[in-house]
């Protein structure tokens, strides 16, 4: 097996110490994003650490996309760089930034959480009679993390365990409900798992996928 080369292993550990610098500071805003899931009624549905993990991985889209660039400076803390065509833009203050990214995240959860309770039965019933019956357009588990969808990401979760990527497939990508996932998890032969026993299961394989990326 060929060594590392020296410039090779900064280059690494460089990139490691960014994303464990990245999550620390993701960690630093867990009780302001329990006050804010807890103002929009979504405490029963997600945790501060869901929030966390998400907001991780659409970090690691922008920076994937070439619009996010990190950095660290003299003293290791964190620099963000955002980029805009030519333009390359710092952000002043990174955990600010972060904390703006995940409230306007669990905003944009309350607003799709909101907008599948406002849907009526006769709209139900009226959207699947126009023959279309394997269409809803209306999904009953709408997540907004429609940054997740891409090649690149998928690929990594296909690395993780059977389950953990099983898991992860069902839920982001299917749409399905932690119930949902938990019967169907059953019927490929997987113990029989409660929808707390599934949520927990989620936050720990994201916890693995996050572990990718350092």
């Amino acid at each position: 097996m060929a060594k590392a080369q020296p410039g090779e292993n900064c280059f690494y550990q460089g990139r490691m110490m960014k994303q464990e610098e990245l999550a620390n500071l993701l960690n630093s805003l867990s009780t302001q994003i329990e006050s804010r899931l807890s103002q929009f009624n979504l405490k029963s549905k997600y945790t501060h650490e869901d929030i966390k993990s998400d907001v991780f991985l659409l970090v690691q889209r922008l920076i994937a996309s070439g619009r996010l660039e990190l950095h660290l400076d003299v003293d290791g803390e964190l620099l963000l760089v955002r980029i805009k065509g030519d333009l390359r833009e710092p952000i002043i203050n990174p955990r600010a930034w972060l904390r703006t990214v995940a409230f306007n995240y669990i905003r944009g959860l309350h607003r799709e959480h909101k907008r599948f309770l406002d849907i009526t039965s006769e709209k139900w019933e009226s959207s699947l009679s126009i023959g279309q019956s394997n269409v809803v357009p209306f999904p009953r588990h709408t997540h907004p993390m429609q940054y997740i969808e891409n090649l690149e990401l998928r690929e990594k979760i296909k690395q993780l365990p059977d389950e953990d990527s099983e898991i992860l497939e069902l839920f982001y990508f299917k749409k399905l409900s932690y119930a949902e996932i938990s019967s169907h998890l059953e019927c490929k032969g997987y113990p029989r798992y409660t929808e707390g026993n599934i949520r927990q299961k989620k936050f720990r394989a994201l916890k693995k996928l996050r572990q990718l990326y350092l």
